[in-house]
């Protein structure tokens, strides 16, 4: 005779509302997660679940709704220490004094302490995966374990002028990251260039030696500005796009961040590689590069996902906010008001944003063998009161304030907005002390 006694099981997770984003895309009532070993066992409805299951521990949000985390595509972590220090001017201008400052400034230890200012900032936000192209992406990678965030980088390989004792990156070092790394939880490695303006075709062939022989996602910067296509032309005779395809580097393990500067042949070019595209409106705008044909790209096919960027050039890494960004300016520019409809624009958020990053199958939707990585929002919030439409509310009018909890791997790393694996006040009075040093600069 079979026992149809409770299951033991790591964690019951309970709520009002799951928002799935599941192929289906479907929203549960009085819904409840099982979590075993980070990954979710079963969901459904949370009377089944009480006889189905006994949990080691209990989270009910009552009251709250739970969404998958939010996948931040495109973002330089430690770039929060110069937030606000470069303001009100053109990408060019900018690179050349924010480069300038960092070449003096970055080490080690500064750069983990702007990177756990980052993730505690995502944290607040719902981000549970964010991309990260910068340098010491080792001593980053450390630091994001420690405090349990989904990250994703690796060895990012750049020649810019006045960063001679940091382009130390070369095969045998990539390498050396990559096997480290390869199967730790929690950490995606992959390969990266600044761009097509910042690195020869020497560089660019390693580059795409790493990628084949790993079969690891290959991220770049690509056609930001009108200064960019001018200096890859001059640097490599093409556009940005004609140089990565020259190369073998489109594909769908690639993941090219703004492309604000696209021609119709080079969308279509995306589309038929199955590349996808960073979206980072608020930083293209402030910087003045120029607004993404995200439309058009959707139209053709190109997958989407958002990203801030660095916080010197958002100047925040707030994901709903740039969601919402996306999805007005889009509306403006093409005349158009069912374009970037909301709920395609939480799709881009996580599902689509997971797809970019080749981890579709692990992240970006609430569902049975996926990892446990969710935030719950509180919904009793004003701003959020009525709600006739759950995407309506997460694109156009929440804030971050409204988020509560944050899960990654079945691990709580906020509960009732305090931080749980990262001190904030320790790494806020640190970044603090690092201003007062870039200050003498």
């Amino acid at each position: 005779m079979m026992s149809n006694a409770p299951k033991p099981i790591e964690t019951l997770i309970t709520g009002d509302t799951v928002i799935t984003m599941n192929k289906e895309r479907t929203i549960l009532s009085n819904a409840a997660l099982a979590v075993e070993a980070g990954e979710i066992l079963w969901i459904g409805d949370v009377n089944q679940a009480e006889s189905l299951f006994t949990p080691a521990q209990r989270f009910d949000f009552k009251g709250k709704v739970i969404i998958p985390g939010l996948v931040n595509v495109h973002g330089h972590w430690a770039m929060t220490l110069v937030r606000g220090l470069v303001d009100d001017c053109a990408l060019e201008q900018w690179l050349e004094t924010i480069w300038r400052v960092e070449a003096a400034l970055i080490s080690p230890e500064t750069v983990v302490v702007g990177s756990e200012l980052a993730m505690i900032e995502m944290l607040r936000g719902g981000t549970t995966c964010a991309a990260d192209m910068y340098w010491y992406y080792t001593e980053v990678t450390e630091a994001s374990r420690r405090a349990g965030f989904r990250i994703v980088t690796g060895p990012s390989f750049a020649e810019i002028e006045g960063f001679e004792d940091y382009r130390n990156t070369n095969h045998s070092i990539a390498i050396e990251y990559l096997d480290h790394f390869a199967d730790v939880p929690l950490v995606h490695p992959c390969i990266q260039a600044h761009s097509t303006y910042t690195t020869s075709p020497t560089t660019l062939e390693l580059v795409k030696e790493l990628v084949n022989q790993h079969g690891l996602l290959f991220v770049t910067h690509a056609s930001e500005s009108r200064g960019e296509l001018e200096l890859v032309q001059q640097k490599h005779g093409q556009r940005p796009i004609a140089v990565l395809d020259q190369f073998g580097l489109l594909g769908q393990h690639t993941l090219l961040a703004h492309c604000v500067h696209l021609t119709d042949e080079e969308i279509s070019r995306l589309a038929e590689t199955g590349t996808s595209v960073a979206h980072c409106p608020s930083s293209n705008l402030k910087l003045s590069s120029g607004i993404a044909r995200v439309a058009e790209m959707l139209a053709q096919g190109v997958n989407v996902g958002i990203g801030t960027d660095g916080a010197a050039s958002n100047n925040d890494l707030d994901l709903f906010h740039e969601a919402q960004l996306a999805a007005l300016v889009q509306k403006g520019v093409t005349g158009d008001p069912k374009v970037l409809p909301a709920e395609k624009v939480f799709s881009m958020l996580t599902i689509d944003g997971a797809h970019a990053m080749g981890l579709s199958d692990k992240i970006g939707s609430l569902e049975v063998g996926k990892s446990a990585d969710l935030a719950v929002i509180d919904f009793s919030s004003a701003n959020l009161t009525p709600c006739y439409d759950y995407y309506s509310h997460l694109i156009y009018a929440l804030s971050v304030g409204d988020v509560q909890d944050v899960m990654i791997a079945g691990q709580l790393l906020m509960h009732n907005r305090e931080m749980l694996t990262l001190d904030e006040v320790a790494v806020r009075a640190e970044a603090n002390r690092i201003a007062g040093e870039v200050l003498k600069l």
